[in-house]
């Protein structure tokens, strides 16, 4: 082995040497890299979080990958639980699970598709290949650089934000094609339904504007600029979430980096007058998720290696944690052996691993792996 290899083996061992010695009893900060390979997307239902793994920068075997990870073992052993992956070609999007719990559904920008999965099993999802007469697996084709998606409240259609294209594909579930596609503004990046089921509501990663529409015919109510109209707030705005009462709509706005807390009340025929307040964020917010009872927010900023908790009522800072490494996605989950007690899991896009934290006591549990 070369002579400068050796020492830098010799050097990097010594780091962690240090690292080990200074934490004490503390939590580990970091998990094993490579085993979450740029994750992007969280779907999570109790004992499972399941992970999609992008690969952005092409390494390794040039895959993506959905990850399966058991919760249960993750909070005693933790390099145990990663049970399963499934590989997939890479640019993997979000994720998310039909109510009943038997498909996944996610996004492949490589491909402008959506990729779906059987959960029979729900250790171990299997690749529904909706056209097995082509090479490899085939999902359902949508507009350019699908991202985020959104089952709609009657659970009958998929609805998909297409960056590129701007705008949003619905996939009609019954018979797994294109009913509509809604043009918006180029950027489209995140939707999310309202309570009611009334509306949806759908960002844009490259512009201020956040679009309202009919869930019933996909008509545009309104389109709007959540901040001010003579300030950049609300440009480049991501993930967004409701109270579960449907009073409080908080959007992750990266520029200026801030959570926005919307009036829903206001919504949509007043939408410039619906912002309540604008919460102050570390830089990056990105991923948003409000507990069960609708009493709390939580964003984690990708720039900063931060997560905030918020109170929904009144926007008072309840916790701040500096944890993670490009945390991207958050899911708040309930563990159904404890009732009552939460946990949060967040991807860290840089870091290759998860976060795992008490959601109840705000206490960093570890990384996974």
């Amino acid at each position: 082995m070369p002579l400068p290899r050796i020492v830098g083996l010799i050097l990097l061992g010594l780091v962690l040497a240090l690292e080990v010695c200074s934490c004490g009893q503390m939590p580990e900060l970091t998990g094993d890299t490579g085993v979450f390979d740029n994750p992007v997307g969280l779907a999570v239902h109790w004992p499972y979080a399941y992970v999609t793994c992008a690969n952005f920068d092409l390494s390794g075997d040039k895959r993506g990958k959905l990850n399966v990870v058991d919760l249960r073992l993750a909070l005693t052993k933790r390099e145990k639980s990663v049970i399963f992956g499934v590989k997939t070609d890479p640019y993997l999007g979000k994720i998310i699970m039909s109510p009943d719990g038997k498909r996944l559904y996610a996004t492949d920008r490589r491909h402008n598709s959506v990729l779906y999965f059987d959960l029979s099993d729900p250790a171990r999802p299997k690749p529904i290949d909706l056209d097995a007469g082509r090479g490899g697996v085939q999902g359902v084709t949508v507009s350019r650089q699908p991202f985020g998606l959104a089952l709609s409240p009657d659970g009958k259609s998929l609805w998909v934000a297409c960056m590129s294209a701007g705008n949003v594909t619905i996939i009609d579930l019954a018979s797994n094609r294109i009913a509509q596609t809604i043009p918006l503004t180029s950027g489209a990046n995140e939707v999310a339904f309202d309570p009611s089921g009334a509306y949806a509501y759908v960002t844009s990663r490259w512009g201020q504007e956040v679009a309202i529409v009919d869930a019933h015919n996909g008509e545009i109510i309104a389109t709007f600029n959540p901040g001010p109209t003579q300030s950049v707030i609300g440009f480049d705005n991501r993930a967004l979430a409701f109270t579960p009462d449907g009073r409080y709509l908080f959007i992750a706005a990266r520029k200026p980096s801030s959570l926005l807390m919307l009036d829903t009340d206001k919504l949509p025929l007043y939408p410039q007058r619906a912002v309540l307040r604008t919460l102050p964020t570390d830089a990056g917010p990105t991923g948003v998720a409000i507990t069960p009872d609708g009493g709390e927010v939580w964003v984690c900023c990708y720039d900063s290696n931060t997560i905030f908790v918020f109170n929904t009522q009144n926007g008072e800072l309840i916790k701040a944690l500096q944890y993670g490494d490009g945390p991207y996605d958050i899911k708040l989950v309930e563990d159904a052996d404890h009732p009552g007690h939460l946990y949060a899991v967040i991807t860290n896009f840089t870091g290759f691993n998860l976060s795992l934290i008490d959601a109840t006591t705000k206490e960093v549990v570890w990384a996974i792996p």
